[in-house]
């Protein structure tokens, strides 16, 4: 799967290969159009009543610059007890271990109780997770696993976040000339908002830590010898349990007025995307469950948060109960030479085995 290179945009190389890899396996197959040439990729596992979702994403992101990586992005590399490739660990890892647990859980089935399915979305690394809410419009199961990388911890919550973009006006003009540089004063509207983040932003979550907020792409400029006119700062703000969407945009927008009066300069804010910071109960049927396949493989088994976003709010928004789950580290993806560890595979395997086997023999 990782010398298919299903950018974000590009999932569609995906679908023929899920499609007869879910069928080689003796999984019933079901296809849902999202747009264009993407897909939802359903596996159904039994008949009857959809006991438990297990739930990835098929996207990844780019590559970034290819010649730091030690072996090509997209072609699978095996050193060292570790596969290296781009989407190794976020998250065709967990994808490839979900897919052995079905087998294994397949040739053992007898009389299950219901059905469980194995859903690869498109989309979810944009932050829209237009893949996930497509897929809750049609399917509800009794309870879902999230699969990402969280090294095998089971994780109750994940944060929430909201991307922005910022524009900043100057005025064009001759570069020896005295002008209004949108750059410079960019670069006092970025201090100033990282002074916001360290004096504002002190709340901590116990499971999910500190909010965060940091700028992640800076554009400006249009020729060496012109003074900028524009400058786009893009802010990742990321949202721990009790904030919402609504008052951390509010905080950014107040926090802009003040900072274009100061520098009287023009600044627009704009909301590009977001999501809510979500958790579920250790009461909820799913945490239990997991927590006995952990348990049964000697595996820590105490809920942990998830320290970035995932599709585990689109299930939450539609009232059923949601646990992430996955081999590999989340440290390890969207870097150069992302890698997941064999070791770590294997394991997850075997717990997802042991779930989907629980989920079908226990009482509705």
């Amino acid at each position: 799967m990782i010398a298919i290179p299903s950018v974000t945009g590009q999932e569609g190389l995906m679908k023929g290969y899920l499609e007869d890899a879910f069928g080689d396996l003796g999984l019933g197959v079901e296809l849902q159009h999202v747009d264009s040439d993407r897909y939802n990729v359903v596996g159904r596992l039994g008949e009857g009543p959809l006991r438990l979702m297990l739930c990835t994403h098929m996207d990844v992101i780019p590559a970034l610059d290819e010649s730091l990586w030690h072996t090509p992005p997209f072609e699978a590399s095996l050193r060292e007890g570790r596969i290296y490739g781009r989407g190794a660990a976020d998250a065709k890892g967990s994808l490839a271990a979900a897919m052995e647990a079905m087998l294994r859980a397949k040739k053992g089935l007898k009389n299950g109780k219901g059905s469980v399915a194995l859903a690869a979305v498109v989309e979810e690394e944009m932050g829209r997770s237009l893949g996930a809410r497509k897929l809750v419009e049609k399917y509800r199961p009794e309870m879902c696993i999230v699969l990402e990388p969280t090294g095998l911890r089971l994780a109750t919550a994940h944060k929430g976040a909201l991307r922005v973009a910022l524009t900043i006006r100057g005025r064009a003009s001759h570069s020896s000339m005295p002008g209004v540089n949108a750059i410079s004063i960019a670069c006092d509207a970025i201090k100033g908002l990282m002074k916001y983040r360290d004096e504002a932003l002190g709340a901590e979550d116990p499971l999910l830590g500190r909010p965060t907020l940091e700028v992640t792409m800076i554009r400006g400029g249009e020729r060496i010898n012109v003074m900028p006119e524009k400058c786009l700062i893009y802010l990742d703000r990321r949202l721990i349990l009790g904030e919402t969407v609504e008052d951390a945009y509010d905080g950014l927008v107040h926090e802009v007025e003040k900072m274009g009066k100061k520098a009287g300069a023009a600044m627009d804010i704009k909301l590009l995307c977001s999501y809510p910071s979500t958790s579920t109960s250790e009461d909820e049927g799913v945490v239990k469950l997991t927590k006995e396949a952990l348990a049964r493989h000697g595996l820590p088994h105490a809920p942990v948060g998830f320290p970035a976003g995932c599709d585990m709010w689109t299930f939450h928004e539609k009232g059923i109960p949601t646990a992430i789950l996955g081999p590999g580290h989340i440290e390890q993806a969207h870097g150069v030479d992302e890698y997941i560890e064999i070791g770590q595979m294997r394991l997850a395997t075997g717990v997802y085995e042991n779930i989907i086997k629980m989920a079908l023999s226990s009482p509705s």
